[in-house]
């Protein structure tokens, strides 16, 4: 030990225990010192002079060597007896310190006992600590394995158990669903057909639920069918009830009418049915007298028109035609009496149930409802109506030129369907989004119409008379749109009024003309009949589709997609920390959805907007507006992992607040977002295979996916790889 701590006393003592050792066996050791100090009496001070006779280098520092030193101080010659004497010295001087320090040490033992016996219960403590942490370690893992892990796979099991459950219901559904033909069929055998309406009706609103699936997406097609095939037989089955009414027939018959919504048009069939049995009667019976007459069945008599077949009854035939005459026409008038009567006794049972106030009240509903229904026409598609009439009844006296006149029956629709496109529907900017705004089908219909009926140019002779070339002599003008119709103001949508009123018409003119089908088909020459049915196949079951590129152009300038690109080109994706704020980009697209939403509303107040119609907007809208977001993040140039989950941040916001404001389901294009936002996590080899399955990206934003997302983890050789992936995409495409 060192002699210097002995001067610093109470420090001294505590030096002293270090150089013996800590706690444990040098505590004895120190306890034995203290024992012989007390027991070997004496005298204080003449230990204090022996301590104070030491040499004050021995209180230099802790570096001294006093070996070296007492070495040092030795004579050149020794001598015993000196040697022995010093020797003794030193033993006095250090029995003194010890002396000291066992005086120091009995002063303070009281403390350090105790301080020792804390350590030694904080050491039990610990140990005690111990055991309970390792039985409480295993008493978790057998909580985890005996009920955490079953308890979990319990739960997993349950889960499993309901999503199967709900495929199971949605299997029978389906396989119901698959059924339902052959019933209908039964059904129209027995003709129940307001059950077979119904039943068609509810297994489509059925399909609609599980469209997802590609066999009841076949279906639904197959459905509607269905459903024209029960239009075409009720149409037959009203025919019938003009010679031989039968109240239940005819009480389905008015019943499936109302299903499908279409009792105006049952009313509108039934007269001319009733017309066309009173001409057919009349006419079989004056030809029967009349090939009895002239003896012979000259097919000569069945071409005349019904005033020139009445010249040739003779006198002694012309009573008992006459007669025979009245019977048929007294049997179509009983028919035609009988439905008169039937619907005053059906408004009459109505009208006994209800009171006046409701009365008033259902005449109001009523009203409101056939607004809602009502057709939307124009001059135009009255005046074709009309000029259809005429035709179908030209058509009836002249047989021989059913065929020319059916055939400038198609251009008029034609040239129609060509002015409400040429007016509406045409714009080149839009018709190179790839989003097949035009189906392949009416493009060719279009191009047609044009190639064979329209006359695009015509030239002058010096003599300023316009000229036409031989092959153009049959046709007519391109239309052209009136001056006060204006197309290009926001505040109307971009004439979106006008625009509903031209499409809508049109499909309803279609419609019509879908009714005339088995009319026409019947009057048609069997050699000219596939013209007939290219006419309907390929012209007039295109009608609907214009309704795309038209509203598209509404769609496209309602909402400011370049101003939403400049917001998003402002946002910085290379954030460090996960937010919890989305983009300002958000609210702006979602403020522009809300503004066209009101200004829609406000179109409809002067024309009314049937539902496919708003569909249509909606959904042009949301799919330009998610097209719009993927081209933005495509324009991204440093992207963070925090970044991509902003990005899902954003996108999920809009979806929420857009969901309010539209009935559209599913939010068309939403996978479009999605699948490219999670794609920011592919690795290599999963890019590669992800960029040849999903073409539907444009070179810019598949090219973006690789500099961005691998562009640091990736070498410059396995960048190259995937950017002539794309190439070889894109290839094909120019």
């Amino acid at each position: 030990m060192r002699i210097s701590k002995i001067k610093k006393e109470k420090t001294g003592l505590g030096m002293h225990l270090v150089m013996c050792g800590h706690y444990g066996n040098s505590f004895f050791f120190v306890q034995e010192e203290i024992r012989e100090a007390h027991e070997e009496p004496t005298d204080p001070q003449a230990q204090q002079e022996i301590i104070n006779s030491i040499e004050e280098v021995y209180f230099s520092n802790d570096s001294f060597d006093i070996v070296k030193y007492e070495l040092e101080r030795l004579p050149p010659v020794l001598s015993l007896q000196e040697l022995e004497e010093y020797r003794d010295k030193l033993k006095q001087q250090q029995a003194a310190v010890s002396k000291k320090v066992a005086d120091l040490i009995l002063e303070k033992q009281p403390a350090y006992v105790e301080e020792l016996e804390r350590v030694t219960s904080l050491q039990s403590g610990l140990q005690l600590a111990a055991v309970i942490c390792t039985n409480g370690r295993r008493h978790l893992n057998i909580a985890k394995e005996g009920f955490t892990q079953t308890s979990l796979g319990l739960l997993a099991n349950q889960r499993k158990r309901q999503l199967l459950i709900g495929l199971l219901k949605s299997l029978r559904t389906i396989k119901t669903l698959q059924r339902t033909d052959v019933r209908l069929s039964e059904m129209l055998e027995e003709e129940d057909y307001p059950g077979a309406i119904q039943l068609c009706l509810e297994c489509q609103k059925a399909a609609s639920t599980f469209k997802h699936y590609s066999c009841i997406s076949e279906l639904n097609s197959k459905l509607q069918d269905t459903l024209e095939q029960i239009e075409e037989q009720l149409d037959v089955a009203l025919s019938k009830i003009c010679k031989n009414f039968d109240i239940n027939h005819y009480t389905k018959v008015q019943q499936a009418y109302r299903l499908l919504g279409k009792t105006q048009t049952a009313m509108d069939q039934l007269h001319m049915h009733f017309t066309q049995a009173i001409h057919n009667t009349v006419f079989q019976v004056v030809l029967g007298y009349v090939e009895l007459c002239a003896g012979n069945t000259d097919t000569k008599f069945q071409k005349l028109q019904y005033k020139d077949l009445c010249t040739h009854i003779t006198s002694d035939s012309y009573i008992p035609c006459l007669a025979d005459l009245c019977k048929a026409l007294w049997e179509v008038m009983l028919s035609y009496y009988r439905t008169m009567q039937w619907h005053e006794n059906h408004d009459q049972d109505e009208a006994a149930v209800v009171s006046s106030d409701t009365l008033r009240s259902r005449k109001k509903s009523d009203y409101n409802l056939n607004k809602v229904n009502a057709p939307i026409l124009t001059n135009t598609t009255l005046n074709v109506i009309r000029l259809v009439g005429k035709y179908m009844q030209m058509m009836n006296i002249l047989k021989p030129i059913a065929f020319d006149v059916i055939h400038f029956m198609s251009q008029l629709f034609d040239y129609y369907l060509y002015a409400v496109y040429t007016f509406f529907g045409r714009n080149d900017m839009f018709e190179s989004t790839g989003l097949g705004l035009s189906s392949s089908r009416l493009r060719t219909t279009l191009n047609r119409i044009q190639e064979s009926l329209i006359d695009l140019e015509v030239s002058a002779d010096p003599s300023g008379t316009l000229t036409a070339a031989e092959e153009r002599k049959e046709k007519v003008p391109s239309p052209h749109l009136s001056h006060l119709v204006v197309l290009t103001s926001g505040n109307s949508l971009y004439g979106l009024a006008e625009r509903v009123v031209a499409t809508e018409s049109l499909v309803f003119l279609a419609e019509q003309f879908e009714f005339l089908q088995p009319h026409l088909d019947a009057v048609m020459p069997a050699a000219k009949k596939p013209f007939l049915q290219q006419f309907y196949s390929q012209t007039v079951s295109t009608a609907s589709e214009l309704r795309k590129p038209v509203y598209w152009i509404v769609a496209a300038k309602a909402i400011d997609y370049e101003q939403m690109l400049l917001l998003m080109a402002n946002v910085k994706w290379d954030v460090k920390e996960i937010m919890s704020q989305h983009n300002v980009y958000v609210d702006a697209l979602l403020k522009e959805f809300e503004e066209f939403n009101r200004r829609l509303n406000d179109v409809s107040k002067r024309v009314r907007i049937p539902l496919p119609v708003s569909n249509i907007l909606w959904e042009h809208c949301i799919r330009l507006a998610n097209r719009t977001l993927v081209e933005g993040y495509a324009n991204v140039k440093k992207c963070s992992n925090e970044g991509r989950a902003l990005m899902q941040l954003d996108f999920q916001q809009f979806l929420m607040k857009l969901e309010k404001l539209t009935d559209i389901r599913p939010i068309p294009d939403k996978e479009f977002v999605e699948t490219y936002i999670k794609a920011y996590y592919l690795t290599e080899n999963d890019m590669e295979c992800w960029i040849k399955e999903h073409r539907e990206y444009s070179t810019k934003q598949l090219t973006n996916l690789v500099n961005i997302c691998l562009g640091t983890y990736i070498n410059k050789k396995a960048r190259q790889k995937l950017l002539a992936t794309i190439d070889d995409i894109d290839r094909p495409k120019r």
